[in-house]
């Protein structure tokens, strides 16, 4: 999260509550993938919140660098493959499930390309304009950005369920909020509204409440996608 590392490191309590609370509202086990969501935002944000501590105080750069690089492994890796994952697992309608499927292959090709290109590079930090700038030439392609896009808000939004899809667009009204407004600080500050989305989550688990804000009218889709829907 952008601003400090106190507003880091609070954001990650508040989630680390909220993940603890809805972990335990959980009835159906095919919800759990979706319930730790919270749980993984405040990993992250506490990742985060050590970092400023140790960009601030000018600590040995190894700390500065494994920390930088496993807040960009959330970002790149773990959030491209998981999104789709998690919201799949929790989807009812095998229509939908052939769409996230698609996004899950998305971010997949995305993680991929992340982690060869952490490889070649890793990802370095500063501290600009009371926020956190990550440096990695992945973020200047904008495809990297579209791909992004289909694969950590898309899920979201085709779901059945109202408090997964109203995640999704907050998080998707995030990205370009934070994209036009905060360039150079674009990972982190994105970073803040998806946090706040997932705290949705709790009330997804507790009200199970169907209402899918697309219709979605596809018949015929390769099987690779998807199993057979069932009679």
């Amino acid at each position: 999260m952008c601003f400090s590392s106190e507003a880091s490191l609070i954001a990650g309590g508040v989630l680390l509550i909220t993940g603890v609370a809805t972990i335990k509202k959980v009835r159906c086990q095919r919800d759990i993938p979706i319930a730790l969501i919270p749980l993984l935002f405040a990993l992250q944000q506490f990742t985060e919140g050590f970092l400023w501590i140790a960009l601030e105080n000018g600590d040995i750069p190894q700390t500065q660098f494994w920390l930088t690089n496993i807040y960009g492994v959330f970002i790149g890796v773990i959030w491209p493959l998981y999104a789709s994952f998690a919201v799949y697992q929790g989807e009812p309608s095998v229509r939908r499930k052939r769409i996230i499927v698609f996004t899950g292959l998305v971010g997949l090709g995305l993680a991929t390309y992340t982690i060869l290109g952490l490889f070649k590079q890793p990802v370095v930090s500063e501290i600009i304009n009371y926020s956190i700038r990550y440096q990695h030439e992945i973020d200047s392609h904008r495809l990297v950005m579209v791909m992004y896009l289909l694969a950590t808000c898309i899920p979201f939004i085709i779901s059945s369920y109202r408090f997964l899809y109203t995640a999704g667009i907050v998080i998707t009204i995030g990205f370009f909020v934070a994209f036009f407004t905060y360039q150079e600080t674009f990972a982190s500050v994105w970073c803040f509204f998806a946090a706040i989305a997932s705290t949705l989550i709790y009330f997804y688990i507790t009200k199970h409440i169907k209402k899918p804000l697309i219709p979605v009218y596809i018949t015929k889709i390769p099987s690779v996608f998807s199993s057979p829907e069932k009679k």
